[in-house]
């Protein structure tokens, strides 16, 4: 916290005197000190509440940047608002605050930078301060996974391990004299906290154990197995006095969808600005190249299973819409020699910009399927119909993490939903902007049919 004040302070005085050097002007009435303190002050005090500063958060590199970027922009937005409201906006130097919001994020992300590479070096996992905890489970534990792992390395150390398994449990009075043995012994060794560590099978002991270990003054904590691990996780709403978890959250809510809108008109309106002498060459091409029309239109479902035809350049012989599809296949004889080449470079794909600007589709989302495909998945795999929560996209999860064309088998399309499904549950601007990157850099080169 600490380096973040000074770093907030010493952007201002290098972005104002990078702005004075240049210019070679003085500003009488610069207010450098408190503009510096006011976002200063603004930033610890909001990443604090958001716990950006808690020790289990520190070194999570993805977090820290995320946060920072977000906490930086809305300090600098409550600058704006104070000068606007003490009607002080004429002092500041508009160049002067657009080189301090540039200076100070760079500041403050290399300081995160710097603080990760600290907590990882063996110095710091030597002398950091370790929780001496006491583990509890219902069956043996794998100490070699992934958050055991993650345990030793945000300092906790597992100074006893009891394990409570069904053989214990099916005898009452070796049950009592157990518990009795870990309170006796998380006393004699100066254990910080418990971790219980169960599953859903083993909910009447947890408990049970929670009851019993009121005994002692320690804090308890269930370190959940993946299954309540991902129910925790979820978002709940307090209603009157009960609270209510969020299984499955709404389609994106209405500034969501708004901002989603907005960055798929912007953006393929100046895709088909710029792509306009490709598509009018590719046209011609598909023309010259074999009888049919240029542009191919198969019906797909859309948001919440609304049907729309989808735009293609053609790329085969045959122009199949009906109950039964065939998919394309590597070497299929059905492709066209210019289809080929399509189809490898998704040029085919791009007339899809004009479904993305009557909001049929979107830029990003899960990628439609002919209605015989979608007939037949519906049946097979259960959350298959999840992918229609959001409007289908000319790129996706799935097909950046390498799920891109054919899916000639049940596990294969079962992984691709699985990514889709993922999206739409965890769905934000920022995913999308980092789904159409990775969409530019991976597209050359893959062949996709």
């Amino acid at each position: 916290m600490a380096g973040d004040f000074l770093l907030v302070l010493l952007s201002y005085a290098a972005a104002n005197l990078i702005y004075h050097k240049f210019t070679a002007t003085f500003a009488e009435r610069e207010p450098s000190v408190g503009v510096a303190l006011l976002v200063a002050t603004a930033f610890i005090a909001i990443a604090f509440f958001r716990g950006h500063y808690d020790n289990h958060n520190l070194a999570n590199t993805s977090l820290q940047l995320r946060t920072t970027s977000s906490v930086w922009l809305l300090s600098l937005a409550i600058l704006v608002l104070s000068a606007f409201l003490l009607r002080s906006t004429t002092e500041l130097s508009r160049i002067t605050i657009v080189l301090f919001a540039a200076t100070g994020l760079i500041g403050l992300v290399a300081h995160r930078m710097i603080w990760r590479l600290a907590l990882s070096s063996s110095f710091a996992r030597r002398h950091s301060v370790k929780r001496r905890v006491v583990l509890i489970s219902g069956e043996p534990l794998d100490f070699t996974s992934v958050r055991f792992k993650d345990l030793r390395r945000n300092g906790f150390q597992v100074i006893r391990h009891f394990v409570l398994d069904a053989t214990l449990r099916s005898d009452a009075a070796a049950m009592e004299r157990e518990l009795a043995t870990i309170i006796r012994s998380s006393r004699g060794a100066g254990a910080d906290e418990f971790l219980l560590a169960f599953n859903w099978r083993d909910l009447p002991l947890f408990q049970h154990l929670s009851q019993c270990l009121r005994q002692v003054p320690n804090p308890v904590r269930l370190l959940p197995d993946s299954e309540i691990g991902d129910l925790v996780s979820r978002p709940f709403a307090t209603i009157g006095g009960s609270v209510a978890i969020e299984i499955q959250r709404a389609p994106l809510s209405v500034g969501e969808r708004v901002l989603k809108r907005g960055v798929d008109i912007g953006l393929s309106s100046i895709g088909f600005l710029f792509l306009a002498p490709l598509l009018i060459i590719t046209a011609i091409l598909v023309k010259l190249d074999s009888p049919g029309s240029i542009i191919f239109r198969q019906t797909r479902r859309g948001f919440n299973g609304e049907l729309f035809d989808i735009w293609k350049f053609r790329s085969m012989t045959v122009s199949e819409n009906g109950p039964e599809i065939k998919q394309a296949s590597k070497e299929d004889v059905r492709v066209t020699r210019i289809g080929r080449i399509l189809r490898k470079t998704s040029i085919d794909e791009l007339p899809q910009l004009w479904n993305v600007l009557r909001g049929e589709m979107s830029l990003v989302g899960p990628r439609p399927h002919a209605l015989a495909h979608d007939n037949y998945y519906d049946q097979l795999i259960g959350n298959y119909a999840c992918r229609r929560h959001v409007k289908p996209g000319l790129t996706g999860w799935a097909q950046v993490n390498g799920l891109r064309g054919e899916t000639p088998t049940i596990e294969l399309m079962n992984k691709r939903v699985e990514y889709d499904v993922w999206y739409v549950t965890n769905w934000s601007i920022w995913l999308d902007i980092r789904i159409m990157f990775r969409t530019v850099i991976t597209l050359s080169g893959q062949d996709v049919y």
